[in-house]
């Protein structure tokens, strides 16, 4: 689930933690003042190296803003697009390490000014520009008058970069700039909210993996409170330019449905991050090798409330897809991740499979993992690193001192790494993007960028 994001335990409508996922209003107010301070000249930085967590102090921010507007032009020749600029009276560049930007300014009619999440980042095949999808909301609500949203998950939308650093929003076809919305009418699996997930530009067209949650009640928690939205089931829309997604071939139709009675992921299906025979992985498909795609999803395990697992399937044509069993499941008593892991990205990295992980232990701390796996299905905690290889600044007065969250790994072409992340702060009120550079080929210890 959204890891990193949690609900408030003292909810009326829940009593019990769901794993990362965290709705800003569930935390208190949002403070639409902390939006965007980037372009900063950092002097500071932050590195990562199998960290431990400490306590959390609380602390607020409260910087002046100041926005300006440009276009930025998509190589479909597609131009409409605003990015941001800031300034703080109250933050050291220090203190904004890693940050990109965060929600959209109300004033400018966005659609994510209330939270964004989960970057998926993709370089576009012909040209230099750097697209990243994500989902986020404008609101406190879902759509069909669902009340509260009970995660950051909502609308998905589209910023461009020609660097992969600075970062515009790009204006979409959908109201207040949106590319994908949820299903209008109808008992589908995505007529609530929706989230990307995953985007690839495959065989001349971009498709986009996301999730999306229904108006199905459904029972879940000790009280037995029955909330809508959380049967979430995963769906795929193509596009030819990446901006205007058609789902008419698979409206109504998920990916994926839920196990059965008593099965771990009985409950939703969520979070699909997938692999095209493109990227060379060696899954062993009885059908064919050769044509293979793999997936990894998060569902909660029932039985286990409230901890989250990630689960594996695989695909001869990225359309119809079977589960391959369990991947990973939380870890043992007293480690890092031991209230459940979740969102994740896979890379095939000189041969194996490599799994950065969003993992939370038992007091609501999120951090990024590492695990490994020889096929990409069966997978192991990495035995160099016992605890999380990227973790919050807790204790520190920054933009990411709560949560680090929903990483997306990209290999660079000197052969070092960019992570793409999510934080919160320690009120889990405000999130925004984030980036952390790896040391070298060394993907085991990352440092927030500083090049501002």
């Amino acid at each position: 689930m959204q890891m990193g994001m949690m609900l408030a335990s003292s909810h009326p409508i829940l009593s019990f933690r769901f794993p990362f996922e965290s709705s800003p209003q569930l935390h208190g107010t949002y403070h639409h003042s902390t939006r965007d301070y980037i372009r900063w000249s950092r002097s500071g930085s932050s590195g990562a190296q199998c960290e431990c967590t400490r306590t959390v102090r609380r602390h607020e921010f409260s910087p002046a803003l100041i926005l300006r507007s440009r276009s930025l032009k998509l190589s479909q020749g597609v131009e409409n697009s605003v990015s941001c600029s800031a300034m703080a009276n109250s933050f050291s560049p220090s203190r904004l390490a890693g940050r990109l930007f965060g929600p959209g300014e109300e004033g400018e009619d966005w659609w994510d000014h209330k939270c964004v999440f989960h970057p998926v980042v993709v370089r576009e095949p012909s040209s230099s520009t750097w697209r990243m999808y994500y989902y986020g909301r404008d609101g406190d609500n879902w759509s069909s008058g669902v009340r509260p949203a009970l995660l950051s998950t909502g609308r998905v939308g589209l910023a461009l970069s020609e660097d992969g650093v600075h970062w515009s929003r790009h204006r979409g076809p959908l109201p207040q700039g949106a590319i994908l919305d949820p299903e209008e009418g109808g008992d589908t699996f995505d007529s609530v909210h929706v989230g990307c997930s995953d985007v690839l530009f495959h065989d001349g067209q971009w498709w986009m993996f996301y999730f999306g949650g229904s108006a199905e009640k459904m029972e879940i928690g000790p009280s037995n409170k029955a909330l809508q939205g959380l049967r979430m089931l995963p769906g795929l829309v193509k596009s030819a330019d990446g901006v205007v997604f058609d789902r008419a071939l698979f409206t109504g139709n998920p990916l994926l449905n839920v196990g059965l009675q008593n099965e771990w992921d009985e409950l939703f299906i969520a979070w699909p991050r997938v692999l095209p025979p493109s990227s060379r992985h060696r899954c062993q498909d009885p059908s064919d090798e050769d044509k293979t795609w793999l997936m990894t999803y998060s569902s909660i395990e029932k039985q286990t409330l409230p901890f989250s697992s990630i689960g594996v399937a695989l695909s001869a044509d990225g359309h119809k897809w079977f589960k391959a069993g369990k991947a990973l499941t939380r870890g043992a008593p007293g480690s890092w991740d031991e209230g459940g892991v979740g969102r994740r990205h896979v890379l095939l990295i000189d041969n194996e499979y490599f799994m950065f992980y969003e993992g939370v232990n038992n007091k609501g701390i999120h951090g990024i993992g590492l695990a490994i796996s020889p096929d990409g299905i069966h997978w192991e905690r990495d035995p160099l690193c016992q605890g999380p290889i990227f973790s919050a600044r807790v204790g520190e007065e920054v933009w990411d001192n709560g949560t680090v969250a929903a990483p997306h790994v990209l290999q660079m072409d000197d052969g070092s790494f960019r992570m793409y992340y999510v934080g919160t702060n320690d009120t889990k009120t405000e999130s925004a993007m984030g980036m952390a550079i790896s040391k070298g080929k060394n993907f085991r210890t990352w440092t927030r960028i500083q090049n501002w």
